[in-house]
């Protein structure tokens, strides 16, 4: 069939796909990269959708982890490098987040919705706000939510959350003592988390005024809580909130990882771009 006739006939060649880039922020104490763990949701979605791969360069050695820059001042930092990126390079992207690395993937589209366009999709990896109704299809979604509090950022509806049901990060009880930890310094958890451990253990006049807690728990009410407590912090020093990603997750019918399940939801919904 000629040009004129697929043209008479409505027969219009497809545009051009446009060029798909994953901007990547790792977690905290990697230096930009690598935590390992967000490895596995880049690769499969650029097998899944034939992307290009970008990690963001940002100073993620954050106070507490790895290094003394303070968290708000890494994420303007990584934002900056990233929209300076996507103004240089045409297309649609997609921003993946893990951990700390969560939060410039949302704060760049509140700080530049002129943006929203360009981002297909935003995805989230044990991220420390992630809401108590948000997570992957088949995966169990335990009482808590993000340490740091519920965020659903600018574009909900193209935003996708993974979490372990037992990581703190995202899906801390909404009474844990370590919500304390976050809130008051701005700060990831790292060697917070072992010193809360420490000082739990001790016994609760240690506890208490190295939270900051209020003068009406100082003599009553901590005791499930502390041991709840202490059980988070655990999880996440032992795997909780890495390998826990990254290996098989069996749930009826399906065995693939919570990285692989992030990833899949991705491709899927760019799958038409």
């Amino acid at each position: 069939m000629s040009q004129r006739e697929r043209d008479h006939h409505g027969d219009q060649p497809a545009p051009p796909r446009q060029p798909l880039t994953l901007l990547v922020f790792d977690g905290a104490g990697t230096a930009g990269r690598t935590s390992k763990v967000v490895d596995a949701v880049a690769e499969r979605i650029r097998w899944k959708t034939g992307c290009h791969v970008v990690w963001v360069p940002w100073a993620a050695s954050l106070i507490g982890v790895g290094g003394k820059t303070p968290w708000p001042v890494a994420t303007a930092e990584a934002i900056r490098w990233a929209v300076d990126y996507m103004w240089r390079h045409e297309g649609q992207y997609v921003l993946v987040g893990y951990s700390a690395g969560c939060r410039p993937a949302r704060e760049l589209l509140q700080r530049h919705p002129g943006l929203k366009d360009q981002v297909a999709a935003i995805a989230h990896l044990a991220d420390p706000w992630q809401p108590a109704n948000r997570q992957q299809d088949g995966v169990p979604n335990g009482p808590g939510h993000g340490i740091m509090g519920q965020e659903w950022g600018p574009v909900p509806n193209r935003t996708f959350w993974c979490g372990a049901p037992w990581d703190p990060i995202c899906r801390a009880a909404p009474d844990s003592l370590l919500r304390y930890l976050t809130a008051s310094t701005d700060a990831v958890p790292g060697g917070l988390f072992h010193a809360f451990v420490d000082k739990a253990h001790r016994g609760r006049l240690q506890l208490i005024p190295f939270l900051g807690l209020p003068l009406h728990l100082w003599f009553g009410g901590l005791g499930g809580r502390i041991q709840r407590s202490i059980g988070e912090a655990q999880s996440y020093l032992g795997d909780g909130h890495d390998v826990a990603y990254k290996r098989y997750f069996p749930t009826p019918g399906d065995t693939r990882s919570l990285a692989h399940r992030l990833a899949d939801s991705v491709a899927w919904r760019v799958r038409d771009l």
